[in-house]
């Protein structure tokens, strides 16, 4: 069955070569080694190799947020980058797989054309295509493939080129171009003839043994499945075996074996639960399904393929969903049941339809066409080349080189150039994004707390300062109690209000933040009668202070004005605002002056303090011209 074949592939790509320990038994041994103290730079290495064994997205996803805690205290890029691959790694087996794109396509924007990062760079190509090939984009991870082929041959991978190969051969089979899937399948076989490329690489030989099954080649296909099987258990890598054994079960079904099948298939789905992965999971119903088809117990076959439908749709599994569907109609067939087998077969098509698969034997057929005549190409190129430096070579091969030296130098320093302008505005629209979003946020923010103040904490206090006039008092004490609880209750609404006012800007002017001062001098002037103060404005550029600012000043000035009220003994007291080239504020009375005392352990002169530092300012208190005490507040020197 066409369908069935899906997993070969991805085994290749999602497994690699990763034979030489058990897939469960090594990633038992690193979360043992993970539980226990280790450097931090350690622990991102280990989870980065556990994101890449056989496990289920739960299982990841503590280590996941481990890494991603580390990362964020980290100075160290690549580290930052490792957990974006886990984060990748663990998208994929949630099926996100635009998420995981997202991610790897920034990782390769960053590594292209660095020459630091050759081997990184072609790793990551490669797991792109794995990342296509999950989410069925069939054409989009043919391309990627070919383009991992060709990096490769420029940097000589060989274990890469074999596994390219592979992966293209595969999409042959899913074409049911078996011809051309064995031409590349055993090209792949045949790139190395160093055998530790190919010790524990189940894949290539199930996908071999599948293909020459397909084209009746019976004898091939039973050696090449045993090799398979057989290099998965010396390797103890359970993953491999247990596909390699369901292949083989498929081979056993279509040559009338059907009790030898049933108990490898048995086998399979023993080994399978230890996996706990939804992917291969339905992948093995399906070849269960097939086979209780082929030996007549469809009643058995059809439960199975609903169970399987339910847990691909609930794990969005397209392409297991696929071989689901294809398994029902099995059964649906050999039940004798036309209706559903043939509304089974529309539910095929449409679910194709929806799929981004290869499903052109001639887009195949140009994109390897294509590839062919760019090698043909770069051999005809590179014989003219060798040509034209023969002939060249005793007339003025010096001056030659030179040029070509020249010219090199000219394209290096230009590509360098281009690359760091590049990179520069990168960074530069960067942050300036983060800048915006921050910005943003403390908009939003500034403006929820605004009017959380103004629609709760403030009605309630307005509501008490109404409820306090209805209040009878009938003795002197309640009456004294009533005054006190109106004032405070006033009190609280005038601290509220001038709160709101600064949390509902974004920035403030100067001069909106003198004309706050004076509405808080009439409102105080009441309780002093004896006390001249005024506000003195020397504004020739007015200022804008971001919100924050902008209440740090205005509650200083208010501070300054209440000491000078309360403790100067003087009967004016002015506040001269100054913005000309630099801006400053100062609060002058006429009083007796300010203790040494005061002025080292006042909580006053500690919040006044406390304040400029927080707004990055400065303060410092003086004599006053006609005796009293002067307070200066300004812009520090170095601004």
């Amino acid at each position: 069955m066409k369908a069935n074949k899906l997993l070969l592939f991805l085994l290749v790509l999602l497994c690699g070569t990763e034979g030489s320990n058990g897939q469960t038994r090594l990633a038992d041994s690193l979360r043992i080694k993970l539980s226990q103290t280790l450097p931090a730079s350690e622990k991102i290495r280990l989870i980065m190799q556990l994101s890449n064994q056989s496990i289920n997205p739960d299982t990841l996803l503590p280590y996941l947020l481990m890494a991603d805690s580390i990362a964020a205290v980290s100075q160290l890029k690549q580290e930052k980058e490792n957990v974006e691959f886990i984060k990748a790694n663990y998208y994929i087996r949630e099926n996100h797989v635009d998420s995981a794109l997202f991610i790897i396509n920034g990782i390769l924007s960053r590594y292209e054309n660095n020459a630091v990062n050759k081997r990184q760079y072609l790793d990551m190509l490669f797991f792109k295509a794995k990342i296509l090939d999950r989410g069925n984009r069939y054409t989009d991870a043919l391309r990627q493939l070919y383009l991992v082929l060709k990096v490769a041959q420029i940097q000589k991978d060989t274990l890469t080129i074999i596994q390219a190969k592979t992966g293209i051969g595969w999409v042959q089979m899913e074409m049911e171009q078996y011809p051309e899937a064995l031409r590349w399948l055993e090209s792949a076989l045949h790139t190395s003839s160093n055998n530790s490329y190919y010790h524990g690489y189940g894949a290539l030989y199930s996908n071999l043994a599948s293909t020459y099954n397909a084209l009746g080649k019976t004898a091939l296909a039973y050696q090449y499945i045993d090799i398979a099987i057989r290099e998965a258990k010396a390797t103890d890598n359970e993953l491999f075996l247990a596909t390699a054994m369901s292949i083989k079960a498929k081979i056993l079904i279509d040559h009338n074996q059907q009790e030898l099948a049933e108990t490898l298939l048995t086998e399979v789905v023993n080994l399978r639960k230890k996996f706990n992965d939804p992917f291969y999971t339905v992948f093995d119903m399906s070849s269960l399904a097939s086979f209780y088809a082929s030996i007549g117990q469809t009643q058995k076959g059809i439960r199975l393929c609903m169970e399987g439908i339910q847990i691909a749709k609930e794990n969005k599994l397209s392409s297991q969903l696929l071989m689901m569907y294809h398994s029902l109609a099995e059964n649906y067939k050999a039940a004798g049941n036309t209706g559903m087998y043939a509304q089974t077969l529309e539910d095929i098509i449409q679910l194709k339809d929806s799929f981004n698969n290869i499903n052109s034997a001639k887009l195949l057929g140009d994109m390897q066409a294509n590839t062919e005549a760019q090698k043909k190409q770069q051999e005809i190129l590179k014989q003219k080349m060798d040509l034209t430096q023969k002939n060249y070579l005793l007339i003025g091969s010096a001056i030659f080189g030179t040029l070509i030296a020249v010219i090199a130098l000219l394209l290096f320093w230009n590509y360098r150039r281009r690359q760091t302008l590049k990179m520069n505005q990168a960074f530069a629209d960067q942050k300036r994004n983060e800048a915006e979003a921050v910005r943003m946020a403390e908009e939003k923010e500034r403006t929820r707390i605004a009017a959380d103040l103004h629609d709760n904490l403030g009605a309630y206090a307005a509501s008490l300062a109404a409820n306090l006039n209805y209040l009878q008092p009938t003795i002197e004490a309640e009456y004294n109690a009533l005054a006190e609880l109106q004032s405070n209750s006033g009190a609280i609404i005038s601290e509220l209000n001038d709160t709101i006012w600064v949390l509902k800007k974004e920035s403030l002017l100067l001069t909106a933040i003198s004309d706050r001062v004076k509405q808080f001098i009439n409102r105080i002037k009441r309780s002093y009668p004896s006390k001249e103060i005024n506000v003195k404005e020397n504004i020739t550029d007015n200022i804008l202070l971001p919100s924050s600012q902008a209440f740090h000043l205005y509650r200083l000035i208010q501070e300054g004005v209440n000491n000078a009220l309360k403790h100067s003994e003087g009967k004016n007291i002015l506040v001269h605002i100054i913005s000309t080239e630099n801006w400053e504020v100062m609060i002058e009375d006429d009083g007796v002056g300010m203790p040494v005392t005061a002025m080292q352990n006042g909580n006053g002169i500690y919040n006044m303090n406390s304040r400029t530092t927080e707004a990055g300012w400065q303060i410092s208190w003086q004599a006053g011209i006609k005796g009293g005490t002067r307070v200066s507040i300004q812009p520090k020197l170095s601004q």
